[in-house]
């Protein structure tokens, strides 16, 4: 064998065994990488399987906090609201037209109880108002504050310029209070016509909306002229 064709023998053999080796090689590499890829989506559904199963169990649980947000809220509501009445119905008692037929004197005192009430219901309102304060967004609560504000401004006026003005221990000027009775009624009734009569409608349309009762307004289409 002449020395070119062991040279050419030597260079073939080893090529075959390089191109081989190549194979055997990018074969073992994509075996590995294929191993790897699998392990990695097989780590990777673990975990996307237990992310599911947190948001499952977080989506459960504020689902339950929710609701039960809703209910302390809808009994908050509840609890506002028959104070609210409760001083409205004061608020009617002293400022309704019609006075009750008495002696001047009876008639001072009923008055005086009455504008001790609307003092005492007020701060109830206050008093529950923050208790409650927690169940309510900053939004609705300022409505809910402006009105216990409102209403507290009011009762504590009409007291202060009627029977706080006099020392009924003594002999107060009897003819002055009645006037001056008089008089904060008529300012007391002005009210829901100002700025109070505008907090009053917002508490309400506020409880209404809060509590899901207002109904979404709907839009009839206008049938429009006939078509020729």
């Amino acid at each position: 064998m002449s020395l070119l064709n062991v040279f050419f023998t030597a260079f073939g053999g080893t090529a075959v065994a390089l191109v081989v080796v190549a194979y055997l090689g990018r074969s073992l590499i994509n075996l590995q990488v294929s191993r790897a890829i699998e392990k990695y989506k097989e780590e990777l559904q673990q975990k996307s399987a237990v992310l599911k199963a947190e948001l499952s169990i977080y989506a459960h649980e504020q689902s339950i906090g929710l609701s039960r947000l809703d209910g302390e809220r809808s009994q908050a509501i509840k609890e506002i609201y028959a104070v609210a009445n409760k001083w409205q119905e004061t608020f009617l008692e002293i400022t309704k037209p019609n006075q009750p037929t008495m002696l001047p004197e009876f008639l001072r005192e009923r008055y005086r109880l009455l504008a001790e009430d609307l003092v005492t219901v007020s701060e109830e309102l206050s008093v529950r108002c923050r208790d409650n304060a927690i169940f309510f967004q900053p939004e609705s609560y300022n409505i809910i504050a402006r009105f216990g504000r409102g209403a507290m401004e009011l009762s504590c006026s009409f007291y202060d310029k009627t029977f706080g003005k006099f020392d009924m221990s003594k002999d107060p000027k009897f003819e002055e209070l009645s006037k001056s009775i008089e008089r904060q009624r008529t300012v007391l009734s002005d009210a829901p016509k100002e700025d109070f009569g505008k907090l009053q409608a917002l508490l309400l349309d506020e409880f209404r909306r809060l509590m899901k009762a207002i109904r979404p307004e709907t839009t009839i289409p206008s049938s429009g002229p006939p078509k020729s």
